[in-house]
C-alpha cells in the first residue's frame, strides 16, 4: 500500500524532475513542450496510482516491447498488468530526463530516460535506469501513447 507521506513528496519530485528534464533537453518548440506535458503527467498519475494511467493515455491500437517481456503487448495487456504490478510495488521516487521530442504533424516522438527507486511488498527497494522511446499520435482527445518501447540502461548494483 502506497503511504501517504509519499504521495507530496512525489507530487514536487515529479514537478522539480520536470522543470529539470526540459532543460536538460535544450529549448523545445511549442508542440514538442506540449507533447512532453503529456509524458510528464503520465508519470505522474502512474505514480501516485490516480487511476489515469494507462487507461487514458494510450491510444486503443498501442503497444508496448520492455526488456522484461517475450513480445509486444496490446493496450489491453498494457493496462491489465499496470493494474497488477501497481499493487506489487510503489515507485518512491523519480526523474525523467529527456534527450529528443520530435513532433511532425499528428505523430510524436520521445526520447527520455528515467531513474527510479521501486519498493516492493516485501520492504525491498530497487533503483532502476531505463531508456524509454515512446511514439504518441494526436487524437481528438489529445495526445495518446501508440508506441512504447523501454530498455535497461546498465547496471546498477
Amino acid at each position: 500500500m502506497k503511504s501517504t507521506s509519499f504521495i507530496p513528496a512525489l507530487l514536487l519530485g515529479s514537478l522539480l524532475a520536470a522543470a529539470t528534464a526540459i532543460h536538460a533537453a535544450g529549448p523545445m518548440g511549442e508542440a514538442e513542450s506540449e507533447v512532453w506535458a503529456v509524458v510528464a503527467q503520465s508519470w505522474v498519475d502512474e505514480t501516485q496510482e490516480t487511476g489515469a494511467w494507462p487507461s487514458e493515455y494510450l491510444h486503443e491500437d498501442a503497444h508496448s516491447w520492455g526488456a522484461e517481456w517475450p513480445m509486444p503487448r496490446d493496450a489491453e495487456s498494457i493496462v491489465n498488468w499496470a493494474r497488477a504490478l501497481a499493487a506489487a510495488s510503489d515507485t518512491l521516487v523519480y526523474e525523467l530526463f529527456p534527450m529528443a521530442v520530435t513532433v511532425t504533424g499528428d505523430t510524436a516522438v520521445a526520447y527520455y530516460s528515467a531513474v527510479q527507486i521501486t519498493e516492493n511488498s516485501e520492504g525491498e527497494r530497487e533503483r532502476e535506469t531505463t531508456g524509454l522511446v515512446e511514439t504518441l499520435v494526436r487524437t481528438e482527445a489529445g495526445w495518446r501513447f501508440l508506441g512504447l518501447t523501454s530498455f535497461e540502461m546498465g547496471d546498477d548494483d
